[in-house]
């Protein structure tokens, strides 16, 4: 076995492209991916000839392989939502990456592919142009005529009808005709898998709601998977960044062919863990329930039978948003108590239990009352996973890939304290420090970003401060070395440590 696997992302960000490459090195593999400069930058596409180059440069060298089917296709995540090319061009890649497959056939193959999202604002930073005046009335018409099909509400029917007559008919005919060529394209990647050339499929919706086209979609993909019987090979659930490094864990252990870690989930409030999660359908417990089945395993009844005890940190009622500064009043609330379960996990850890904690009180950032707290409860390398970014399903997929890699770490003997501890770091100076805390007062003091001098000022002048202060308070033998803004823009940033 070579130890090494590859991974053609979904994009160059830091979530997509060197979160799973940190992670495999907790257990000691080794994973090849493109150079950053080919994979494009949002709207701009990749370099689909480059992509090609280098998949046929690395597949003798490696034992596994982990593909972006938007990456592949379209040349990424953001193009895969405004391509216009022709279906015939689209197919012609995928038919060129199963060639490839057919020519080292033993080399192991798991493929994702979004369900394309609806964005429900007028940005059209990620969508296409008409997105700036359209974008509500889409998200709109999406979601009440899905909602007539499935209740047969009168009123839900005449709200997308007034809609479909607000929305220009070329506009509404050219996103309809995008979201059909893409989903005709996911179709065809079933029939790939029915035939053996992938060995495992997801289907991550990326921000989502109740109703909705990709809700329907979603439920087209259920029922075939369900007629095809394709249970534990084809994955349908809210995400999108985090796949990669889930993909990556679940890859190593098959690779390995070691027992998966079993998880038993301690939540911070017995009714937050109930409500439905930003940009996602269905309620926190079952997207902690989801992304462990995206791994491979599974839940157990009781502590006693769990290899990680997986903490939750859930909203009092209502999960808060950092990025929109929406709710945030609704997520410490009585309705759960952050002292009572730290000590619950603090005793676990005494009983040499993992203990990993996936932040999701707000979406797009830390918890500022929890952390604090955490850290006086735990040194930050005691945890065997810590996350709480973007979206709930990003966070808790991260914390499962994290920490089911220094399990299989542990169990094996390698020595990974030093990854896992910058990997740690990391998720505190990003999701805590910069997302929860540091984003909001720059957005105030630069509330255009398109100044990009006064914006990276501003970065610097508010993060470098108080990450050394983080980091000094942790007594952390992680040094920052740089920060940017990858794409311009507040919403995500790049860290590098040493």
């Amino acid at each position: 076995m070579k130890k090494t696997i590859a991974l053609l992302p979904v994009d160059a960000r830091p979530v997509t492209y060197d979160l799973p490459k940190d992670l495999a090195k907790i257990a000691n593999w080794n994973l090849l991916i493109p150079e950053k400069r080919d994979l494009g930058f949002m709207k701009s596409r990749a370099n689909i000839d480059k992509v090609f180059s280098w998949l046929e440069q690395v597949m003798p060298k490696v034992d596994g392989i982990i593909v972006s089917v938007d990456m592949l296709l379209y040349g990424g995540l953001v193009p895969s939502r405004i391509n216009d090319e022709a279906p015939e061009v689209i197919e012609g890649r995928l038919a060129k990456f199963i060639e490839l497959k057919e020519v080292h056939p033993q080399v192991k193959i798991m493929a994702f592919s979004s369900t394309m999202r609806l964005s429900n604002s007028y940005v059209d930073e990620e969508e296409k142009e008409y997105w700036s005046s359209y974008g509500k009335e889409i998200w709109k018409y999406s979601f009440y005529s899905h909602k007539y099909e499935r209740q047969g509400d009168p009123k839900a029917r005449e709200i997308a009808e007034e809609l479909e007559q607000k929305i220009p008919a070329d506009i509404l005919a050219d996103y309809l005709e995008t979201r059909k060529r893409h989903f005709s394209m996911n179709q065809k990647l079933i029939s790939y898998l029915e035939k053996g050339l992938f060995d495992s499929l997801v289907f991550p919706q990326d921000d989502t709601s109740e109703y909705g086209l990709n809700i329907r979609e979603q439920e087209q993909l259920y029922k075939i998977r369900n007629e095809k019987q394709l249970f534990n090979k084809m994955l349908i659930y809210p995400g999108a960044d985090e796949v990669a490094s889930v993909l990556t864990a679940r890859m190593i252990y098959a690779l390995e062919g070691e027992k998966l870690p079993r998880f038993y989930p301690i939540y911070s409030g017995t009714s937050g863990v109930k409500s439905i999660a930003r940009y996602e359908d269905r309620p926190l417990e079952q997207s902690v329930t989801g992304q462990i089945d995206a791994l491979g395993s599974h839940t157990v009844e009781s502590p006693k039978e769990a290899d990680i005890l997986f903490g939750v940190n859930v909203p009092g009622n209502k999960q808060g948003d950092h990025a929109l500064q929406e709710d945030m009043d609704k997520v410490d609330t009585n309705a759960r108590n952050i002292s009572e379960w730290l000590k619950k996990l603090n005793f676990y850890k005494g009983e040499n239990k993992l203990i990993a904690i996936a932040d999701v009180a707000y979406a797009n950032g830390a918890d500022p009352v929890m952390v604090p707290q955490l850290l006086q409860a735990f040194e930050p390398h005691e945890l065997a996973g810590y996350a709480g970014w973007n979206t709930a399903g990003n966070t808790i997929g991260t914390v499962v890939a994290h920490s089911a890699l220094v399990h299989l770490a542990g169990q094996n003997g390698y020595d990974y304290e030093a990854e896992h501890e910058k990997q740690i770091t990391l998720r505190l100076l990003d999701d805590y420090l910069y997302q929860a805390i540091v984003r909001p007062r720059i957005r105030k003091q630069v509330p255009d970003e398109k100044e990009q001098d006064r914006l990276l000022d501003t970065l610097h002048k508010e993060f470098i401060p108080a990450a050394e202060e983080l980091l000094s308070s942790i007594d952390s033998s992680v040094k920052l070395e740089r920060v940017c803004l990858p794409w311009d823009r507040t919403f995500e940033i790049g860290i590098f440590l040493k």
